[in-house]
């Protein structure tokens, strides 16, 4: 109306609109009650604005008539909390005033989220914040959340506006104490699930107050704050906040500002903390998060920074839908876990976080590695996350997911290995007795070899049995009886014990064994004794079992060429304890934590130990690891590292467990480069999570090696079942000819592979196969008896002429 002036101001958190006479006078109230007001007009004597309520974020008003209901017709099933008044009094007699919000039928104290307001000269108030989701969302999950308007907030006459200057922190930390104090005695919060968190001055105070307390169990410091004299000089506001606010100036009342600082204080902190900060904010620069996050991880106190890419300093009232959403997640996630009675690992919090990220790496990684399709699984803890990028199949194009089932090839050689162990537990094997004793139908082609290999040679890969032995001998229950039935007809590649060559055959043998001590098949031994008791409710063994949901199917390629479909979906069910399990990544990640605890009741705990104890070193260390245990791979990373690949006709699979970090990967692959996306993937992820370097393969040295070592001495025919070496020399370089002879032969595109070979020293030599980037050691080397071998794909041949 003409001659009166129409303003908003804010009182105990509300914002009302008032209008006063032009000349002076007392202010009439236009709109007042639990309204925050945050727009006006006036037209023609009418004032019409917007203001957030308990029931509403926002609707437009007009002569104290609520005009619209926006809030309500779009979500009409969301029922609100309405924050309760709260009045408390401050060490010092000052009284204060909050509100909480909790589940309207909350009884007795529940963990309690403070949260601080900025500015510090803003106010919480009492409507439905609607950018702050996550104080509803806590009390709906049985949390009481704290807004207090400590001295400073605006709206309480302006000496308590005022009472902070000069004193950050030091003036106000007396008040949230206090109100933490008066609720618990109100029986309203936990005193042992307290967490603080806040934005900007909140993000300051998340950070000073774990310096001055160790009561709460998690701190949640956004747009943060906590060095004063590095944000005098590069804040866009520096030196208005430091003069103004803090009165105090960069180099004449540094201390001043220092004892304001949280980083002085930092030397007490213990609070694991979480730190939520925009890339591009001026006003609390990114450099005040990096230095508290950098400071907390030298005390070794559990703390993640997240940066947010483009987010300026309010982008959580404007930024981003997606970065908003994930600044409320984050916070609420941090706060539940770590007021849990058993929160889960850093590394698994972090994980399970970075999940989307995660499946957006696999993703980006099975594309450049020409891999169809992939399936993740990481265990840190008992936490699984699993990510599946791809197809299952080139030519149906049905997508990879994390319930996807693939073939795990050789890594069922330690679920097998693992069934030899419970035997041994219940006194019905020796290890290291002639395995032909707990096997009386065992006959191999060497007659001394049949009384001497036993069943740690077996697990061990050193019986010396010719190990790519691959004959179809049915589908019925019978098939491993059949299978060792027609070994007499194979000889040894190496003398038992003598070395290392990786050996199907002595799996099968291995699972006949246990066949005939428990008196059913292999298959049904797996499921009865491992499956089942463990929880593995998507591990099988056949088809039948694995296509009730879906599977993987393998895909080959000629040398540099696109994948194709394999020509056959899997091996003779006779090789089952060799490597037909399918299961999908989580299941074996799943079978991996029993290992990881102590045999988690499928072995003993002496037994999985042992599991894990050197038994043999490989001639390649390079491949797969250094020494081969009771049907692990040990790795000798720098740490305790094992784990076990396994390949079947065009799938790939990749386990590896580090005990020390309680963590397990699992890797399922369909075809393309999979041993390339392995090590892309997996070198990045286990030095993230557990700090372990995965060394390089050898490479070709920069300068030729092979005018200064003997190349003859190498050159000749090498040969065990199923593989043919051919060595010659040309050129002045060695070039190996692998020809796949047998059953093999008939189930890859090109049974003939060329591989040039390149010198790293007189016995090391590389090859690379074309469309690779991962190069393959071939090691020449000899038995104490002075009979020559090349070890390559984890298997030992022998010169034959």
């Amino acid at each position: 109306a003409a001659g009166r002036v129409v303003f908003c101001a804010r009182e105990r958190g509300a914002v009302h609109a008032y209008a006063v006479a032009a000349g002076g006078g007392t202010p009439e109230v236009l709109a007042g009650g639990d309204l925050v007001i945050g727009g006006l007009s006036v037209r023609a004597g009418r004032v019409v604005f917007v203001a957030a309520s308990p029931d509403s974020p926002g609707e437009v008003w007009a002569g104290g008539r609520r005009l619209t209901g926006f809030f309500g017709d779009a979500l009409p099933d969301v029922d609100l909390l309405a924050p309760e008044p709260q009045s408390f009094t401050a060490p010092d007699g000052t009284a204060l005033h909050g509100w909480v919000l909790r589940s309207r039928d909350a009884e007795g104290p529940q963990p309690l989220l403070v949260d601080v307001h900025g500015g510090p000269h803003n106010a919480w108030g009492p409507a439905f914040d609607g950018f702050h989701l996550y104080h509803q969302t806590l009390a709906a999950r049985g949390w009481t959340v704290l807004t207090l308007n400590p001295r400073g907030s605006d709206g309480y006459g302006e000496a308590f506006w005022r009472a902070v200057i000069g004193g950050w922190g030091i003036s106000d930390e007396g008040d949230f104490m206090a109100a933490v104090d008066a609720l618990v005695e109100r029986g309203v919060a936990d005193p042992e699930r307290l967490v603080v968190a806040g934005y900007s001055y909140g993000g300051y105070m998340s950070c000073w107050l774990p310096t001055r307390t160790r009561r709460f169990r998690a701190a949640i410091a956004g747009g943060c704050v906590s060095d004063l004299v590095s944000l005098a000089g590069t804040s866009d506001l520096g030196r208005h906040l430091a003069r103004v606010e803090l009165e105090a100036a960069v180099g004449e009342d540094t201390g001043r500002l220092l004892e304001m600082s949280p980083i002085s204080g930092v030397s007490a902190v213990e609070t694991p903390t979480l730190i939520l900060h925009g890339e591009a904010d001026q006003r609390c620069p990114v450099g005040q998060a990096e230095e508290w996050f950098a400071a907390l991880r030298d005390r070794r106190v559990e703390v993640e920074m997240v940066r947010y890419p483009g987010a300026g300093h309010l982008f959580i009232l404007g930024g981003r839908p997606s970065q908003r959403l994930d600044y409320g997640r984050r916070l609420e996630e941090w706060a539940v876990e770590h007021t849990t009675d058993a929160p889960p690992s850093p590394k698994a919090r972090r994980l399970r976080r970075s999940a989307a990220l995660l499946e957006q790496r696999l993703a980006a990684l099975t594309e450049r590695h020409r891999v169809p399709g992939a399936s993740l699984a990481v265990l840190c803890g008992d936490r699984v996350v699993t990510a599946a990028a791809g197809v299952l199949n080139l030519e149906t194009g049905a997508p990879a997911t994390p319930d996807s089932l693939f073939q795990i090839g050789s890594i069922t050689k330690v679920y097998t290995a693992s069934l030899v162990m419970q035997l041994v537990d219940e006194g019905r094997l020796d290890l290291d007795a002639p395995a032909v004793e707990a096997l009386p139908e065992l006959r191999l082609g060497d007659p001394d070899a049949t009384k001497t290999v036993t069943m740690r040679h077996l697990l061990s890969h050193t019986s010396g049995i010719e190990g790519d032995h691959f004959p179809d001998t049915g589908r019925g229950d019978d098939c491993l009886a059949r299978y060792v039935a027609g070994l007499e007809q194979l000889g040894l590649s190496h003398p038992p014990g003598a070395t290392m060559s990786y050996c199907n055959s002595g799996y099968v043998i291995a699972g006949r064994t246990i066949e005939v001590l428990t008196g059913g098949t292999w298959d049904a031994a797996l499921a009865e004794r491992i499956c089942r008791p463990a929880g593995l409710e998507h591990t099988f063994t056949l088809p039948e079992e694995v296509l009730r949901f879906g599977a993987a199917a393998g895909h080959v390629s000629e040398p540099g060429g696109p994948p194709a479909l394999a020509p056959v979906w899997a091996l003779p069910r006779s090789c089952g304890p060799a490597g037909l399990v399918c299961s999908t990544a989580s299941d074996v990640a799943r079978f991996a934590s029993l290992h990881l605890r102590g045999g988690g009741g499928i072995v003993s705990e002496r037994s999985a130990r042992a599991m894990r104890q050197p038994q043999v070193r490989i001639p390649d260390p390079h491949t797969l690891g250094a020494h081969w245990g009771l049907g692990w791979i040990l790795f000798g990373w720098g740490r305790e590292v094992f784990g076990h690949d396994g390949n079947t006709i065009g799938q790939s699979a990749f386990l590896r467990v580090v005990p020390g970090e309680d963590l397990a990967l699992v890797l399922l692959t369909n075809g393309g480069n999979a041993q390339d996306l392995y090590r892309d993937l997996f070198s990045g992820l286990l030095w993230e999570l557990a700090g372990v370097e995965m060394p390089e393969r050898p490479r070709p040295p920069a300068e030729a090696v092979e005018p200064t070592i003997d190349l003859d001495r190498h050159t000749g025919l090498y040969e065990r079942v199923g593989c043919r070496v051919e060595v010659s020399r040309r050129d002045g370089k060695l070039h190996a000819t692998v020809t796949a002879t047998g059953p093999l032969a008939s189930l890859v595109a090109d049974p003939v592979t060329e591989y040039p070979l390149v010198a790293v020293d007189q016995d090391l030599f590389v090859a690379r196969p074309e469309g690779v980037e991962t190069w393959m050691p071939f090691v020449f080397y000899r038995l104490d008896d002075g009979s020559r071998y090349v070890h390559f794909g984890a298997r030992a041949t022998p010169k034959v002429s």
